[in-house]
């Protein structure tokens, strides 16, 4: 039914949130590559897949409460803990507090401008803006769409290397893969087994190419790596819909915005004295455990996790009814 979770999202969802904590923490750089290669691109894949087909006025406000709010909930909450971590551990906090107006200017830039604990936010920011302008694309006549996606990946190839506050400059690389998501959605039952077997193909550019790293707006090699993780992409989403339905899978799929928010403050936290096979686990426990905390209560649902009403099913992450679903 449309108001209902479908379970493979979440799966898809841990399966990404994974690979970043583990792209994170990794000092192998096979590791690493082989995580960068697809995590963003794969998150930003799900958020097409469950968009609709919203007004942009009323996508940015309802976006400006589930994204823009909780990201600056999370940050003053990861601010002060980067500030209490380096007092208790007597070293330097990453937010430069000895020159406050630094400080508070990297917080207000976001993107590359906050780095190490805060180094995943610009994702946030990034969705927001990719969102509207996904709003605006799917105003246009259907058959514009592929036309679309093709100009995203054009400028993202040709984007100069800049300072990127708010990831916007970013935003043209996960536009594209936003795009790929939705026409994933539209197109890939019907393709069926040769979209399968051109992902194979895809995948295998992989080693052949190097990593993306989409907060730097980063494409790395040109098309081979946009199109390794186009087929990974893919392959990720065909094997959480075959996998065995799992509540303890799903519900880290669930928590992989907290995850995600929490898990370098972990990291630079504990990495002098757990390892990253004891660290990563350890993120993902907590995240799930912090998410649970955080949904019983009506004012952080709201605050931390975007929630606007708690009983309201707009609030639970639905996709538009599948072509091979019934009403």
């Amino acid at each position: 039914m449309m108001g209902d979770r479908i379970g493979w999202l979440d799966t898809a969802r841990a399966i990404g949130i994974v690979a970043v904590v583990i792209g994170h923490f990794t000092s192998d750089p096979a590791v690493r590559a082989a995580m960068f290669h697809f995590h963003m691109p794969l998150f930003f894949m799900l958020s097409g897949i469950v968009f609709g087909t919203p007004a942009p006025a009323r996508l940015i406000r309802r976006r400006a409460a589930t994204l823009l709010l909780p990201y600056a909930a999370w940050l003053l909450v990861i601010a002060l803990s980067d500030a209490a971590i380096a007092a208790v551990a007597g070293h330097r906090a990453y937010l430069p507090w000895d020159h406050p107006p630094a400080a508070l200017a990297r917080l207000l830039l976001g993107g590359t401008f906050l780095v190490a604990p805060f180094g995943i936010f610009w994702f946030v920011t990034c969705l927001f803006v990719t969102q509207i302008l996904a709003a605006l694309v799917l105003r246009l006549p259907a058959r514009w769409l592929p036309a679309t996606a093709a100009a995203a990946l054009a400028a993202a190839l040709l984007m100069p290397a800049l300072p990127n506050p708010w990831g916007v400059i970013s935003v043209p690389l996960a536009l594209f893969f936003f795009l790929a998501g939705i026409l994933h959605h539209r197109h890939a039952d019907r393709l069926g087994g040769p979209l399968t077997l051109a992902a194979i193909a895809l995948a295998l550019l992989a080693p052949l190419s190097r990593p993306l790293d989409l907060k730097v707006a980063d494409a790395g090699t040109p098309l081979f790596s946009i199109l390794a993780a186009l087929g990974l992409c893919h392959l990720i989403l065909l094997a959480a819909r075959r996998l065995p339905r799992s509540p303890a899978i799903e519900r880290l799929g669930q928590a992989s915005l907290v995850i995600m928010y929490v898990h370098l403050t972990l990291y630079y936290a504990l990495r002098d004295v757990l390892s990253a096979p004891l660290l990563a686990p350890l993120a993902l426990g907590f995240g799930v455990a912090l998410w649970m905390l955080l949904d019983r209560f009506d004012a952080t649902r709201w605050l931390m996790l975007g929630k606007t009403r708690p009983n309201d099913s707009a609030n639970r992450p639905v996709v538009p009814r599948l072509h091979h679903e019934r009403a």
